[in-house]
């Protein structure tokens, strides 16, 4: 049966029902599709507006489980976060340009994508700008460096101001957490050896290790601190639906929450690692 007409896709999925395309910059490689539009979740009866991302074929079922399960545990972390949910796509609605590399089977009448909304009465507005003003508006954002802590603990090595929801001055949403685990395919990967592994391109972790404010850079190594003795994961409810959706082994959420929890333990450490190369970096800059 089509994991999209199964019946766990309609308790957790949402639909579709008007998109269109979120115009990138020119220099935006990215291989994913997305759009801004109207999505109808589970239990409501009326659409809400959401951003709607597609990933190219190969890549689908894992990002997907990605960003679902990364908002749950995001939201255990303490971390502001857009309710994300997985999303039935007409292919109708495709930009005719991707249309046919989202979509390569003629006949498929959806796809998966995932979808966000915020919930709140508040615009949702995605940050293009990475100038110098942007990131200090991020650096005085009070989440900042627990969301530095969460990024190392998920793996995630894809953290940038485009994938930021801005609300307003200094407030932030935490979006886009599809590389969790490197990036990586690792539904049938043994989890062990990533315990311990550093995410060298933790961008949050280097810029607040870089920065010259003393006070941030303390607070990021108590919230690794705070992040062991206090913060223990669980199997989020969506789990065994949220897995068979996209086709991951039986137990796949439970794995990786044991190995996450393992990884915990690891995060001061981690985290000492970035501080001493933003140690390293303010030494060579003000020689």
């Amino acid at each position: 049966m089509d994991p999209l007409v199964r019946p766990e896709a309609a308790k957790l999925c949402g639909f579709a029902e008007q998109l269109n395309p979120w115009f990138r910059r020119p220099s935006d490689n990215n291989a994913n599709d997305v759009y801004v539009g109207a999505v109808r979740l589970p239990g409501l009866t009326q659409p809400a507006n959401a951003y709607v991302k597609i990933f190219p074929v190969s890549d689908r079922f894992q990002f997907v489980y990605n960003e679902v399960i990364a908002y749950h545990l995001a939201l255990q972390c303490a971390l502001p976060s857009p309710c994300t949910f997985p999303c039935v796509c007409p292919t109708s609605f495709l930009r005719p340009a991707t249309r046919a590399f989202m979509a390569p089977d003629p006949s498929s009448r959806f796809v998966l994508g995932v979808a966000s909304l915020d919930g709140t009465p508040k615009n949702i507005k995605q940050t293009i700008s990475t100038s110098d003003a942007a990131w200090a508006d991020l650096m005085n954002w009070p989440n900042v460096a627990r969301l530095a802590v969460f990024d190392e603990l998920m793996a995630n090595d894809d953290r940038h101001l485009n994938n930021l929801i801005r609300r307003g001055p200094h407030d932030y949403l935490v979006i886009d957490n599809e590389r969790i685990l490197f990036g990586e395919h690792w539904f049938n990967r043994d989890l062990k050896p990533l315990q311990r592994r550093r995410c060298d391109a933790n961008v949050l972790a280097d810029t607040i290790s870089e920065t010259t404010d003393q006070d941030i850079r303390q607070r990021m190594m108590r919230i690794a601190q705070h992040f062991v003795m206090t913060t223990l994961l669980t199997v989020p409810e969506i789990a065994d639906n949220l897995e068979r959706l996209c086709g991951a082994p039986p137990g796949t959420t439970a794995r990786l929450i044991e190995m996450l929890n393992d990884r915990r333990t690891f995060l001061p450490t981690l985290m000492q690692w970035h501080a001493q190369k933003g140690d390293m970096f303010r030494a060579s800059t003000h020689r």
